[in-house]
C-alpha cells in the first residue's frame, strides 16, 4: 500500500484554510458581536488578535511550511486563553473557539509533516528515475 502524501497534504491544507477562516469569524463573533463573561465589545482586542492572525495569511497562501509551524506555535497561546474563557463562562462561541483552534493546530501540523514527506518522495523519484 502506497501513501500519497501529496493528497494528504492537500486535504490537510484544505482543513487549515477552512479552520483559519472559521477562527477569524469566531474571534469576530466572540469579541465584537457576542462577547462572553458579561464583557463589552472591544475593537482594540479584536484588532490585535486579527492583526496577529492575518500576519500568517501570505505564508499560508504560499504553502510555506515554516509559516504553518509558526501559526501552530501562536495557536498555543490562543488555545490557553480560550480554554480559560470556556471554564470562566461557558458559551457556544467560546467552546467552538477551542475546537476550531485544536483542529487548526492539528491540521497545520499534519500539513507540515505530509508536505515534507511529499517533497521527499519527489526527490527520491527524481533521483531514482
Amino acid at each position: 500500500m502506497t501513501v500519497k502524501y501529496e493528497v494528504l497534504a492537500r486535504w490537510s491544507r484544505l482543513w487549515v484554510l477552512v479552520n483559519y477562516a472559521l477562527f477569524l469569524l469566531i474571534i469576530t463573533m466572540g469579541t465584537l458581536i457576542w462577547p462572553s463573561c458579561d464583557r463589552n465589545p472591544n475593537i482594540v482586542v479584536w484588532g490585535i488578535q486579527i492583526v496577529i492572525l492575518l500576519c500568517f495569511l501570505p505564508g499560508i497562501l504560499k504553502q510555506n511550511t515554516r509559516t504553518h509551524a509558526l501559526l501552530a506555535f501562536i495557536l498555543l497561546g490562543f488555545f490557553i486563553l480560550s480554554v480559560n474563557t470556556v471554564f470562566a463562562c461557558y458559551s457556544l462561541v467560546t467552546l467552538s473557539e477551542v475546537i476550531v483552534i485544536a483542529v487548526l493546530f492539528v491540521s497545520s501540523m499534519l500539513y507540515i509533516r505530509w508536505q515534507s514527506r511529499a517533497w521527499n518522495e519527489k526527490e527520491v523519484n527524481k533521483h531514482s528515475g
